[in-house]
């Protein structure tokens, strides 16, 4: 064949034939040449588009612990893109077989870091949502510079646990004129630490530990999830509980964690909502629904209650993958773990004791070096004389914050005192408005607390009340009797303690409490 020579080039992907110019005398011999050229052109450019996002990719592993499951998720972050490399859901024996239990899972953590060679340093762990006590709070805003130590002073009042019995972390949701609203998450230390142990015997130190609801959260915020003016419901419904999270627009309203009853779910789910969310009727929101037992049962009857604006799954248009079938909406939570590791998350939650938390880098290795390289290369060529001149500037600013500063802090003095000034004429015009009867007191009460808490002693001096009994949970009060129009502050007086009832049929075993609360003003 004319213009081919005797000798061959070996490639990568093959052999080539070395092509003589001076030999290639006819057009066949042309042509062929230019096709060979046009289809190894077109091999390259393939091959560079599919090498480059791997080469400056950053990958985070996320390990979902359940009651009965264990969910490994691995999401990989390129150009543009986040994609979820693989995932595994697998069954682990209960708690109660802990030897067994820890085995199998060192086991699946280990094999799938070796399948993907991931950097024990970028993982995020989730646990169960029932092992700690969520609470949405209010605090003033003047709590605001040193809120970690306020709200750690204020914890005795919103659970049933020492100081020093517990993790904790918060995230703060809004800061209106006088108050700051936010989520806070408490956890014993008794059920983070077996966590951190075994983690700790795969060579693991996780660069977070989350709730399902916080990672599913975030992940549904990722992929534009809730519109300004929409009101949206998140359900992930694992056996045996199902969580409810309620958002406005973009702002976390409520967040509920019950046991899922055996049949009528979709009624329970429903009527959950109806009863403790007020200003936000059935008609004006969606359902988004997902979880390991979100089947097509429970959609299809959620669809058929005509009193919902829309039930659907949830977003994950932003998330990429090779899906065999439809996309794993039954691990939505899960995928939101390791989301963590590479972006910054709307909801940053850390319940890790305190000295193992740490910074995480959302870049990619490559990407990294050849920024730090840039940002090298144009600080050196900065010319001396513009040093120089920022250099007066920062002098001659801090001389005018140096002469300036009798000036502040006076006028701050004067704002303290006139803060203090509308603090004391609020307190006058709460005691002005009158006291609330003590019929309405006890109507109200009757209206919140649940049938089966027994009140046996209560004292009501007109600006707070003494409630002293016997409840189901007693931790389960402070939300109720928070949320009331009629009471504030509401806190524990006395450690709960439990105590065993006789009844006609049979001993039940109760939480004795003792709680106080103010009474809001008439407004």
């Amino acid at each position: 064949m004319t213009g081919w020579t005797g000798g061959d080039i070996r490639l990568s992907n093959g052999w080539i034939p070395l092509f003589d110019l001076e030999q290639a005398t006819d057009k066949d011999s042309m042509k062929k040449l230019i096709n060979f050229t046009k289809e190894s052109l077109k091999n390259f450019v393939k091959e560079w588009k599919e090498f480059v996002p791997v080469m400056i990719s950053d990958k985070s592993f996320g390990i979902d612990f359940k009651q009965d499951h264990l969910v490994l998720t691995l999401l990989r972050k390129s150009i543009g893109r986040m994609d979820l490399a693989d995932y595994g859901v697998y069954p682990i024996p209960p708690e109660t077989q802990k030897e067994e239990r820890e085995a199998q899972i060192i086991s699946l953590v280990n094999t799938f870091i070796s399948k993907h060679q991931i950097d024990r340093g970028r993982v995020s762990v989730a646990m169960p949502r029932e092992k700690v006590i969520a609470r949405f709070m209010r605090l003033p805003v003047v709590a605001k510079e040193n809120l970690a130590k306020v709200l750690e002073y204020e914890m005795p009042k919103y659970i049933p646990f020492e100081r020093g019995e517990i993790y904790f972390d918060y995230y703060l949701l809004k800061e209106e004129k006088d108050w700051l609203r936010l989520f806070a998450v408490f956890a014993r230390k008794t059920e983070v630490d077996p966590y951190v142990s075994l983690l700790k015997k795969i060579g693991i130190q996780p660069i977070s530990l989350q709730i399902p609801s916080v990672a599913a959260l975030n992940l549904f915020f990722y992929n534009k999830g809730g519109g300004e003016n929409e009101t949206s419901v998140l359900i992930d419904v694992t056996d045996p509980f199902f969580e409810m999270n309620l958002i406005q627009g973009k702002d976390w309203r409520e967040s509920f964690h019950l046991p899922l009853p055996k049949e009528e779910r979709e009624a329970k789910m429903i009527s959950t909502f109806k009863r403790s969310v007020e200003g936000y009727p059935p008609e004006n929101s969606t359902f988004f629904v997902y979880g390991l037992n979100a089947d097509e049962t429970i959609l299809t009857s959620l669809k058929e209650n005509n009193q919902l604006k829309g039930v659907l799954l949830p977003p994950m248009d932003r998330i990429h993958g090779e899906w065999q079938g439809s996309k794993p909406y039954g691990i939505y939570a899960s995928i939101g773990v390791p989301l963590r590791g590479l972006i910054s998350p709307g909801v940053d939650l850390n319940l890790l004791p305190p000295e193992m938390r740490k910074k995480v880098r959302q870049i990619g290795k490559p990407l990294l070096i050849l920024l730090t390289f840039l940002a090298l290369f144009f600080g050196l060529t900065w010319g001396a004389g513009t040093i120089v001149h920022y250099k007066k500037e920062w002098n001659a600013v801090n001389a005018e914050i140096r002469r300036r500063r009798p000036e502040v802090e006076a006028l701050e003095k004067l704002q303290k005192q006139k803060d203090d000034y509308h603090k004391e004429m609020a307190e006058l015009n709460q005691i002005r408005s009158g006291e609330i009867s003590k019929v309405e007191v006890l109507e109200e009460l009757t209206r919140v607390l649940p049938e089966t808490t027994w009140i046996w002693n209560l004292k009501y001096n007109g600006k707070e009340i003494e409630l002293s009994g016997f409840a189901d949970s007693a931790s389960d009060l402070i939300p109720l009797l928070d949320k009331s129009p009629l009471f504030e502050k509401v806190e524990f007086m006395a450690p709960v303690t439990k105590e065993m009832q006789m009844r006609g049929d049979g001993n039940k075993e109760k939480e004795r409490f003792k709680i106080k609360a103010r009474i809001e003003g008439r407004k």
